[in-house]
């Protein structure tokens, strides 16, 4: 089960909203718990059908994490048109990020947007329970709200 700070939540649901109706993409950092967001820009050729994060972004933020002494907690994309759940596209961009998980927000209902998570290990996916918790990042008790 993923405890998500609801501001983390908040920050990847929202994003994805304002990208809609192109695939958005992001970092999330965490110590060892996740703790902040970065978008990064998507890209791809046909950001309405896949991502592809800008390497430049991308590294930028990567170095930002070190930096900070953070790690690379989750990666995170949207589903403007599907369900949250990873295309084969998914598949093989994760065999890079084999130990961080893979979150999807699908927008195939924009009133009632949902948000999964994935461990993919050789193409095996295996989903995660999420719990969005009211706390702020590194907070002690949690309040479970849904």
């Amino acid at each position: 089960m993923v405890e998500l700070p609801r501001k983390i939540y908040e920050a990847i649901v929202q994003h994805a909203q304002e990208g809609w109706p192109n695939e958005i993409c992001g970092l999330i950092a965490g110590n060892p718990d996740p703790i902040q967001v970065y978008r990064v820009k998507n890209s791809a050729e046909n950001p309405m059908a896949m991502f592809i994060m800008d390497s430049q972004e991308q590294f930028k933020v990567m170095m930002e994490i070190e930096e900070k002494g953070w790690e690379l907690y989750g990666i995170y994309h949207s589903h403007p048109s599907s369900e949250a759940y990873p295309s084969q596209m998914d598949k093989d961009f994760a065999r890079f990020y084999p130990d961080v998980l893979q979150f999807i927000c699908s927008l195939e209902d924009r009133d009632n947007p949902r948000l999964r998570a994935f461990y993919i290990i050789d193409g095996d996916v295996r989903e995660q329970g999420i719990r969005v918790v009211n706390t702020e990042p590194g907070e002690e008790k949690p309040i479970v709200c849904c």
